[in-house]
């Protein structure tokens, strides 16, 4: 079961069958027996009755803890995926912000690049500001750019998005 069905699994009296295919704890196969009968033998032995397929003729059950099961999905489904997740900082500036600004977001750059994020940086304009949006945000983009202090690559052209200019830039890959 994938990790979708794991949420939607039918257990214990969900299970809408009058006849289930069992398959007890320890992977064995009990046969085709009556649904009470399944239900009987998982409360004997202190585990529940989880639909985990659906046979030719009918759902195939199996006696866990499905509980601890469900607890184990979910571990892998985190496991496998924790290395893909890329995080993307933002940081904004106006047309108008000054150089100590500008300082002291480049130190915060140089934090995120060595902690391994990409990062976006937009240039936000607004009314007048927008008849010289490219000139003046793309001398903006490479002034900051100049300041941050550690290898980076840039990740494509400065692009134009509506009332701002943004450009993405991520920590240099050592080769």
């Amino acid at each position: 079961m994938n990790q979708r069905n794991v949420q939607h699994a039918s257990v214990n009296y969900k299970i809408r069958a009058s006849r289930v295919l069992v398959i007890g704890e320890d992977g064995k196969n009990l046969g085709e027996m009556n649904i009470k009968d399944a239900l009987d033998r998982a409360s004997e032995a202190g585990l529940d009755l989880v639909e985990v397929g659906s046979g030719k003729t009918v759902p195939v059950c199996k006696i866990m803890d499905f509980g601890k099961w469900k607890y184990d999905q979910s571990k892998k489904s985190r496991k496998k995926g924790g290395d893909q997740k890329q995080v993307v900082k933002e940081i904004k500036f106006r047309p108008n912000t000054g150089d100590n600004d500008l300082s002291y977001r480049a130190k915060n750059a140089v934090k995120f690049l060595s902690a391994g994020h990409k990062i976006k940086l937009s240039v936000r304009f607004r009314g007048r500001e927008m008849e010289h949006m490219y000139d003046t945000g793309k001398s903006l983009l490479e002034r900051f750019l100049a300041l941050i202090d550690c290898p980076f690559e840039i990740d494509g052209n400065a692009v134009a998005e509506g009332n701002s200019i943004s450009l993405m830039i991520s920590a240099e890959k050592s080769k």
